[in-house]
């Protein structure tokens, strides 16, 4: 009954026949990016809101984070060299970890975590898979984060799934 599936296909093995249904995947244009970014932080701000559990610790309610658009750039970056040179890494191919990448565009922080995953198609998909694993979770409920940007860039070749990088920060004041 999804609408969404297009394609039908028979696998047969041995004695085994299987009736393979898929849908074209489609990945979001740039234009989509700032309301994937929005809905992200939405997401991000309930569960900070009410607190969550993150495995073993809880965690109270945090403040709200705010998008930052030089965040988003260095997340943009990363998810974009990740996709072109098909790993995935918190450190880049060039050794720079996450607080390397915020300095090196001027961003004067206190303190700097990142979140990274590939394959979800949406920003649902995608914190809902972080705040399902403790460490990605703890970094979103950490209260000292005030900002965080988010980005996706589409892999190439053989890995064709959306790379996702999410960065928080506490700026200096």
């Amino acid at each position: 009954m999804d609408q969404g599936l297009h394609d039908i296909g028979v696998y047969t093995h041995r004695s085994d026949t299987w009736l393979v249904l898929a849908s074209a995947y489609v990945v979001p244009s740039s234009s989509q990016a700032p309301v994937l970014a929005t809905r992200a932080l939405q997401l991000v701000n309930e569960v900070r809101a009410r607190g969550t559990r993150c495995g073993e610790r809880s965690f109270a309610p945090a403040p709200p984070v705010r998008l930052s658009g030089t965040l988003a750039g260095v997340a943009l970056g990363h998810a974009a060299d990740m996709a072109q040179h098909n790993y995935f890494e918190h450190e880049d191919l060039a050794g720079h970890s996450p607080a390397d990448r915020v300095r090196a565009v001027g961003y004067q922080e206190k303190l700097v975590g990142e979140n990274i995953a590939y394959g979800p198609k949406t920003a649902d998909e995608v914190v809902q898979g972080w705040l399902d694993s403790p460490g990605h979770c703890e970094n979103i409920m950490d209260p000292r984060f005030a900002e965080m940007g988010i980005a996706y860039a589409a892999g190439r070749a053989s890995k064709r799934g959306l790379y996702w990088v999410q960065v928080l920060a506490d700026p200096r004041a």
